[in-house]
């Protein structure tokens, strides 16, 4: 299980996604339940039905974490991040 990036942060796992037909790779976070996500600088900034894409739901043995590529009826599109390439400040961005 990962930990957090710094105390009192939220836990998540970086994923990147790579599909055919994708002209580029997307970026997402899938982020651990528990307390400290309502403090997340990234998730605060996102409307809560698309902040609850980044988040994970516990299964019977671990974490379950589904990217939805795009918008649908019952779930809205995964919320991907672009990283600013400005040095080493690890600044993000939802996209």
């Amino acid at each position: 299980m990962p930990g957090p990036t710094a105390p009192g942060r939220a836990a998540f796992f970086l994923v990147t996604v790579f599909a055919r037909g994708l002209t580029n790779r997307l970026f997402t976070r899938a982020y651990v339940p528990g307390e400290a996500l309502a403090a997340d600088p990234l998730l605060t900034s996102l409307p809560a039905d698309r902040a609850e894409t980044l988040v994970a739901t516990r299964a019977d043995h671990g974490l379950r974490f589904d990217i939805q590529l795009q918008d649908s009826a019952t779930r809205p599109e995964t919320v991907f991040l672009r990283y600013r390439d400005t040095g080493n400040d690890g600044s993000v961005l939802a996209g």
